[in-house]
């Protein structure tokens, strides 16, 4: 019997369109090793959560969840959002502004829209973090995700992306060209529940599990 995935996100026309674009334009810089089925909540929602070491772990999560058939409500950083082309575009995507500023805000939508049905996707790290602050493969994750899935009453699914500070390493404008073209992994472990509201605590059991993905 085939797992019934989580509610499609109101945009998801635009969700799966912009995968498929992605998609092409990932093949001109990096192969990827991505599973072909993934374990989620059966029909529920959840929050799934990835480390973050590049602008190309964006790209390369938003093919591959096209691929498997899933959509979700992105946490970005607020200001791309104030940028003209870029902005409209998250927007019509589904993406939710983020900062410190916004932070209470953006959580609380983020858990009305668990609430109504639909998934969510944060990278707890909260930033780009260059190799020197995570000497153990990832940074410091940020409560932020233990708050939403808590109040939200769903699980955790933990990603891991290796290999995309080689296609486009921090500082750069754009991905690099290579031949041969490196290799991009991804990687989702099983489903967590917290079972305390002890954010701390909880959020690092998620950067434990994204590390063992690694």
């Amino acid at each position: 019997m085939r797992q019934q995935y989580s509610k499609p996100i109101k945009e998801v026309r635009s969700f799966r369109r912009n995968g498929r674009l992605l998609s092409a334009f990932t093949r001109i810089f990096a192969k990827v090793d991505a599973p072909k089925h993934v374990v989620t909540p059966d029909g529920e929602p959840f929050v799934l959560a990835a480390n973050h070491r590049s602008f190309f772990d964006f790209i390369i999560a938003w093919k591959v969840l096209t691929e498997l058939g899933l959509t979700c409500h992105c946490l970005i950083r607020a200001d791309l959002f104030e940028k003209p082309i870029i902005g409209g575009w998250l927007k019509r995507n589904g993406c939710i502004a983020a900062s410190k500023s916004t932070r209470e805000e953006a959580e609380n939508r983020a858990v009305a829209l668990l609430g109504d049905g639909y998934s969510v996707a944060v990278m707890p790290e909260g930033r780009l973090v260059p190799e020197a602050d995570r000497p153990e493969g990832v940074g410091q994750g940020r409560p932020g995700i233990s708050r939403i899935a808590t109040s939200a009453n769903v699980c955790v699914l933990p990603v891991g992306l290796t290999g995309t500070e080689s296609v486009w390493p921090m500082g750069k404008p754009f991905p690099l060209f290579a031949i041969p073209r490196p290799t991009v992994k991804i990687r989702f472990g099983d489903p967590i529940k917290f079972n305390s509201d002890d954010h701390i605590a909880n959020v690092g059991i998620v950067m434990d599990e994204i590390k063992s993905l690694l």
